[in-house]
């Protein structure tokens, strides 16, 4: 195998993708990390609802972690959709 410019294309490519990979797994521990300090036991005890002796629901504010996970959720959804467009609206029901 010859190294040619596709190939380097290629390598460097999946390098930014390995560390755009590395560094948002870094910043989606760090906020999952520094989130928890903000809701105590009590504040969770305070607003759970038991049934049975088991916590059935409980209601609390929605962390900065999980705003980031929904935000990625739609921009993956948005990309895939724009992506395979053509393989949806082929379909028939």
């Amino acid at each position: 195998m010859s190294f040619t410019l596709e190939y380097a294309s290629y390598v460097n490519s999946l390098v930014w993708i390995t560390v755009l990979i590395v560094l948002s797994s870094l910043v989606l521990v760090w906020l999952s990390a520094k989130n928890q300090d903000h809701y105590s036991l009590k504040d969770a005890n305070s607003h759970a609802e038991e049934f049975g002796g088991i916590i059935a629901e409980s209601h609390g504010p929605i962390t900065t972690f999980l705003y980031v996970l929904y935000f990625i959720m739609l921009v993956w959804t948005i990309a895939y959709f724009a992506a395979h467009w053509g393989e949806f609206s082929n379909m028939s029901m």
